[in-house]
Formats: C-alpha cells, structure tokens, sequence
C-alpha cells in the first residue's frame, strides 16, 4: 500500500482521499521519528554536559578542602562537646571555660526505639538506605534555591546534618554544602548507621531543663524535662523530645529561669511534636490508634515541675576571665550573623534574634573545644593587679550608704571603695598587654578598664581641641589663646561659666602650648568655639579615634565637651587608644583582646585582623606629643616629674571631671601607652571622701592618682624595658620645623593698623622665643586680632606697648577704652568670686 501511493505520486497519478491520508500519516510519523531520536540525542548530550559542569563544579568547590583524618571522623561522631580554654599571649593557660550546657552522653543501646523511629521519620525517612545524600533531594534544594521552585528544603540528611554540627560552620553556600556532601559519604564508609544516629542524638541541643541549664544530648533531655531515661520514654514525650533541636529555645518547656513557660508559650513545641507524630503515622512507623493517643495527650501535664535549687558551677572569679568570655563571645556572634547575610545592626535591633545568635555563640565557645588567645602578657598582668592592690588604700575613704533588697525590702548596707581601671596598649598594633579591671572582682564585677564608662575630663583636650585645630591650621602651639571670662547661654538655655582650676584666670593671653600643656579651660573652649565657627568636623576626628560610643552626636555643638563634658565619656581602653594616636604619628590603631580562636582540630576559626585610621598628619601628632612633653612638667604632674623613670620618652595627659569624681593619667612612651582612671562606681561626691584626715598623708586627689600611676610606670620599665620603650624617643618628622615668633603675639614682628584709627609696630627687637610649626604652617604676620577668643579691649590692652601716640585725640580714645577694661575686670573679679568652687578641675 505505501509503496503504490508512493508510485502514484511519483507518475503524478490522482490519489483517492484515503491515498492521501495514508500519505500524510506516513510523512508525519517519518518526521516525528525523526524528531524524536533528535531530542533524545539532544537530551542526552545536554544531559551529559550538564552533568560534567556539575561535577566540574562540584570538584572545584572541594578539591582544596583537607581530608579529614580518622581522628576528626571519629569527633564527628563522638559524644560530647569538648572544653573550651583561654591562654595568655605566651600560651599559658588562664582557665578552662565555665560549661553550662549539661549533657550525659548515652548509646543507642539505652534510647527508646520510638525516639529513634521519630529522628528517622522527621528528619531523614530513607536514613537506612542511603549512602549519606539523597541526590534527589539535593537536587529539590537546588531547583529551590535557583529557581524559587518549590518550599524551602536544605536537602540534608542526618548524617549531612551530624557532619554540618561537628566539622563545619553554619555558612550558607554551596561550598560548605558540597564539603557537606563529600564528607558525609566518607563518615558513612567508615562508620554504621546506629554509630551516626548515637553520635547525632547526643549532640543535638534540647534547649533548657526545669534547672534552667543549657543541655544537650537525649538522655540529658528526657531527663531534664520527664524526669525519665531516653529508653523509657512514652510515644507523646518521644515525639515532643524529637522535635526540640530544630528551634531548641523556642520548643523548650523551660525559661531560663528554670520555671514553665506560659501555656501559650508551650504551644510552640506541642505544634511541633504533632508534625512529628504526623510523621510518624505517613512513613507507617506507628499505627492510626497510637497515633491518635499520643495527639490527644496532654504533654504538660509530663513536664516535671522547676528544681526548687539550681547548682550554679562555680564561677572563675577574675575579670580577665570575665572579658575574653564576653569579647569571644562578640566575635562568634558577629561570624554568625555574618555567615547568614545579616549585619550586627539588624540583630540588635531584634532582641529574640540577639538572644537566639547570643545563646548559639554561647554554646559554640563553651563546648566547642576551642583554644582562644588572648594578648595579654601574664607577668604585666600580675604586676598591674599586685600594684593597684599594694595602693589601693591611698585612693580614697571607702564610701558606705544604704539601699533597699528588692526581694525582702530590708535596708541593706551598700559599700563602695574607690575603684580603678587601668589599661596598658601596645601603640603599634593595639594588643592589651594588661589591665587593671578593679579593686576587686568578689565586690565589684564591672570591669572599670574595658566596660565602663566615666567622664574624662581634660584627658581629652588634645584629642578634641588642640590636635583638629593644628591639623585644620587653625592654631599652632604659638597661637594666642584668651585667657578671659566666658559666658555662653548653651543650646538648652543654660548660663554656662567655666573657669580654670581654682578660679583662676589671666585676663590676657596665652600660648596654645601654655594652654594645654597646664591644662586650662577657658583657652581651650575659646579655642574649640573657634573650630565650630569655621565649621570644623570635630566629630569625624573624634569618631575615626574609635569615640562614637563615648560621645553622642548631638554633643559636639556643646563647648563643655572641649572640657570633658560629656553624658557617657570612654572607657579606659578607648581613652588609651585615642591618646595613642599621637604616639603612633597620627595613626589610630583599634585595641583588641583576642589574637586568636582555634578550634579542637587546631583550624584558625579567628584571626584577629589589625585596623589602622590615619587621623592626624606626622607632623601635627608629633607637635601635639612635644607639648605634651611639657605637661610632665606642669600642674600636679610636676611633683612626680622627678620620680619618672628618665629612660622613658614620657608624654602626659591627665583629667579631673566634676567634684574629682574621675581622676585620669594618660601617658605614651613610643611603644606603649598606660591609662589610668580612679573613682566611684557611684558618681558620688567625692571631694570630702578623698580628703578625709586618715587618708590626708596622701595628698590631693590628683597627686593620689598621679603616685599611683607614676609607681607602676616605673615598675613596668624595671620589669619589662623592651616592651616599655626604653632609651627610644618621639622621632621627630622632616616636615616639622622651628621659626622665631613675637613672645607676645606668637607672629611675626611688623606694622599694622587697628581700630579707633590706631596704629603698631612690633619691632624686631622685641622678645621673642621659637616655636615648632608643622610643614604647612608658618608664622602668621603681625596684626591686630592676632589670638584666638580675644575682644577689642584685650587687644588693645596687651598691643599697648606698641602703639604710635603721635595722634593725641586716639590716645584719648584709647584711654577710654583701657579704663573701661579695667572696670570690667572688677566686675569679672567680683562675678569669680561668686562662682568660685564651680566648674572646676584640678588638672596637671
């Protein structure tokens, strides 16, 4: 039939209706034929490209992974969470880490099969027939991710879960997944089906107990929560155990307290037990009656009630313990939250996702195995403490008062000796050699070096003021400075009034050297006014020195900051670091506690990464250091000037707040910088504490902290030289240099005219002394408003001297305006007097 209808066509013959059918029929299937064996081949070849760029890939994504030795196979499975320790810099051993996540390791042996069925059932229904991975259920997490196909599946089996638990990281990528991939088919060569499943249900975390502990493991779980054995369990309270470790805190009964969630709260979990139950009924491992039974039961009524004692482990009393604890926990939440595309931001804006990163970190430092290194030397450490303990007694009257127990609401006795932080920094790469974090930790466990927050005073004169004004050009040491009074009605509408130390002014002018190195207010804030006029950002200085914590936005437009005036102030460690940055030629450099974490298998989990700001020029930080220089010499300082160590390229800062209720020494050598604050947890007033009779033979608040300091600086240098910086100096920079200026102007000498048709002449002869100036800045030539903060009459007063007085109707101006200067000094004088005792700081 197919070759006539063929034939006819070819002779060009008419076909019948059902030739042409025929025809038709025949072509199609020709064709489709053809079609067919196209895609298969096709298909076929895609098929095998694809699968070649996969496994390409997939090697690609291995191929530089280590293989994990017998050893670290065997830790996967494993039973229990290792110790975690902390170490000095030289490796000794500070302590093991307090564990609070209880476990009591089981075999299978002794875990209820309904647990088991559950686990499997829930989490991995094929576990007994797969070699590790389930392709097509990797593939079903991969169309998921790539094309938004389908729910949301991570594909892991729990032998992929059990490898992600014990030798990975919770980063979210395909690499870690296809190590995922690979060493699960390599632990399921070496080890057997009930081997994997132990390992995983004694690692799994089960949340709290009716202790309110952290704990891990089934046996402990069944426990913690029935008060029974894993292998005693009943259906229901097997399905509520099994499906605790995918959200452990939020499927807990328990608060960490140790009481019993709310009733809504326990809902959660519940939930959760009866997708487990669910699971249990579809994969046939019980049957519709058991599981009928086991959803209709009350599990509350199973949870055992709150231990009426809870043991607390004991704790390791001491505040460097106390602050690698807190800082690695910092640095494993920050990894965390990192790893899952989040930033420290979102979380703390989300206290449930804070705690639950919070908890996790918790949990991953104490029993991670993890070795983490501080950088602490152990001998300066001890030498700090023994110092700060042999004059702790020369701080201050210890302060008693009276509070109310929250609990029995009995008076109870609150007592408060003076407290001290101290600090020392290696300038170079901001490592904290050692510190002072209290008196003592039993009393007070705030850590005043690292933590807390205090009112710096004038410490931060430099940093504020003088060094952003030398580096914007504004002044130099040279530049005049009024030393006048000041009156300004602040942003809050507030008659504000500073003075020097006791009240003192000079009515004139002073050098900006002068000014800081004795510490004296009114330049300063005249000065710092000046910067906030022209616009300066003082706030961008301040902020890249590592102050954004100390100082709030909003207070930088306040003229009391240049003092000192802030609401919450540095801690010890960040009023060190900032200093620092003259001694580091302008550079800052971010002070750290933790070199290192490893962990059990000696992998790096963190390196510490060195952050470095240029904040000044060279030559600006090293003018601002050789003033400095001279505050050694100056105010209270002067007094130990003679016992500092001579072999210590010493340059000083220190700072009194308020009524002496923060005493401050900053100090730099070229290697390190030792910062020390003294005061009342408190904030009391504390004059008439520190000048109680006993403690008189100690002298003045200042010259207290200052012995103090000095001693220990002292003591470092005898013990520790290299470290120390001895015999090296402040390398002065090729850019700065010294030029000749007028003594009382800080310019040059030359004529010029002023107002009420006045005119000068500063002669060459005049007195005149050298000063440093910065590559940039030269003296400024001579001219009337030669200073900073000046009004008319101070300059007309102190340019007198140098005044034409041929033109006698000026003169006679002149006078007017000298006598009207003189009668607003008295008014000062007698305005003084009235606020003397006010705004003052003691200062060296």
């Amino acid at each position: 039939m197919k070759r006539n209808i063929e034939e006819k066509k070819v002779r060009g013959e008419n076909m019948t209706t059902k030739d042409r059918i025929m025809y038709y029929l025949n072509v199609f299937f020709k064709v489709l034929s053809k079609l067919a064996l196209v895609l298969i081949i096709t298909a076929v070849l895609g098929g095998s490209l694809i699968l070649g760029l996969g496994s390409g890939y997939f090697l690609g994504l291995v191929e530089d992974m280590p293989i994990p030795t017998d050893t670290e196979l065997a830790s996967a499975v494993s039973n229990a969470g290792e110790i975690s320790t902390m170490q000095y810099s030289d490796g000794s051993e500070i302590s093991s880490i307090r564990a609070d996540l209880v476990r009591v390791n089981t075999s299978l042996d002794n875990v209820s099969p309904l647990i088991v069925n559950g686990l499997v059932a829930t989490e991995d229904e094929n576990f007994f027939e797969h070699d590790g991975v389930v392709p097509s259920a990797i593939i079903r997490a991969a169309s998921s991710t790539f094309l938004g196909v389908g729910g949301s599946s991570g594909g892991s089996t729990i032998t992929q879960q059990l490898i992600k638990q014990k030798l990975l990281t919770n980063e979210v990528s395909f690499d870690r997944k296809a190590k995922e991939i690979l060493l699960a088919l390599r632990l399921e060569n070496h080890y057997s089906k009930e081997q994997i499943l132990q390992g995983y249900l004694n690692e799994s975390p089960y949340g709290r107990n009716n202790k309110g502990e952290n704990i891990a493991g089934i046996e402990t779980a069944a426990q913690g929560i029935f008060g029974v054995s894993a292998k005693d369990v009943t259906l229901a309270q097997a399905a509520f155990l099994v499906g605790i470790p995918q959200n452990p805190y939020t499927y807990t009964p328990f608060l960490q307290s140790g009481e019993l969630k709310e009733s809504e709260y326990l809902e959660d979990g519940i939930t959760r037990s009866h997708e487990v139950l669910q699971r249990m009924r579809l994969t046939n491992m019980i049957t519709e009656e058991d599981y009928q039974t086991a959803i209709n039961y009350d599990i509350t009524q199973d949870f055992i009630a709150p231990a009426s004692t809870k043991d607390v482990p004991e704790e390791r009393n001491s505040y460097i313990y106390q602050a690698v604890e807190l800082q690695t926990i910092e640095i494993l939440m920050e990894q965390m939250v990192k790893a899952d595309g989040l930033t420290m931001a979102d979380v703390d804006a989300n206290v449930d996702l804070y705690n639950q990163y919070y908890a996790e970190a918790d949990s991953q430092m104490r029993n991670g195995g993890l070795t983490i290194k501080a950088t602490v030397d152990p001998e300066m450490y001890e030498t700090m403490n023994s110092t700060v303990q042999e004059y702790a007694a020369s701080f201050g009257t210890t302060y008693y008062d009276t509070d109310t127990d929250d609990t029995t609401g009995e008076s109870i006795e609150v007592v408060s000796p003076v407290q001290n932080g101290t600090v020392l920094l290696d300038n170079d790469t901001g490592q904290i050699l050692g510190f002072v974090g209290g008196i003592d930790f039993d009393m007070s466990q705030v850590d005043h070096a690292l933590s807390a927050r205090r009112q710096p005073g004038s410490s931060m004169k430099p940093t504020l003021t003088y060094a952003p004004a030398l580096q914007e050009q504004i002044a130099g040491p040279n530049t005049m400075l009024a030393d006048t009074y000041l009156r300004e009605i602040q942003s809050d509408g507030k008659i504000y009034e500073p003075t020097n130390f006791g009240s003192t002014l000079s009515n004139g002018f002073v050098t900006a050297r002068y000014a800081l190195s004795n510490s004296m207010n009114n330049p300063t804030i005249y000065l710092y006014n000046e910067m906030l006029q022209q616009g300066v950002d003082i706030k961008s200085y301040a902020y890249k020195m590592g102050l954004e914590d100390a100082i709030a936005e909003d207070e930088f437009i306040n003229l009391s900051l240049s003092i000192g005036g802030t609401a919450k102030g540095p801690t010890v460690l960040e009023n060190a670091a900032a200093f620092a940055t003259f001694a580091n030629g302008g550079v800052y450099v971010e002070p750290y506690l933790i070199e290192t974490i490893t962990d059990a298998n000696g992998n790096v989990v963190y390196q510490h990464q060195a952050h470095k700001e240029r904040v000044f020029d060279e030559d600006v930080a090293y003018i601002i250091a050789d003033v400095l220089r001279d505050a050694t010499s100056a105010g209270s300082m002067a007094t130990y000037k003679a016992q500092m160590d001579a072999d210590l390229d010493w340059i000083m800062k220190t700072g009194t707040s308020e009524n002496f209720n923060d005493l401050w020494a900053n100090g730099s050598t070229p290697t390190v910088t030792l910062t020390s604050w003294i005061g009342y947890d408190n904030n009391v007033v504390t004059r008439d504490l520190y000048n109680q009779d006993e403690n008189a033979v100690y002298g003045t608040p200042a010259q207290r902290s200052l012995r103090y300091w000095t001693t220990l600086g002292n003591r470092l240098r005898y013990y520790y030289p290299n470290t120390m910086g001895s015999g090296l100096i402040h390398e002065q920079p090729e850019g700065v240099h010294e030029e000749t200026v007028v003594t009382a102007t800080g310019t040059k000498a030359g004529s010029f005219s002023g107002p009420y048709g006045t005119s000068y002449t500063i002669p060459s002869s005049a007195a005149t002394n050298t000063e440093l100036f910065t590559a940039a800045m030269q003296p400024a030539e001579a001219h009337f408003e030669f200073g900073v903060g000046g009004k008319v009459d101070e300059y007309v007063n102190t340019l007198e001297p140098y005044r034409s007085k041929t033109d006698s109707s000026v003169n006679s101006t002149v006078q007017g305006v000298l006598e009207d200067y003189q009668l607003r000094l008295a008014e000062i004088e007698a305005r003084r007097q009235e606020i003397e005792g006010d705004n003052v700081e003691e200062d060296g």
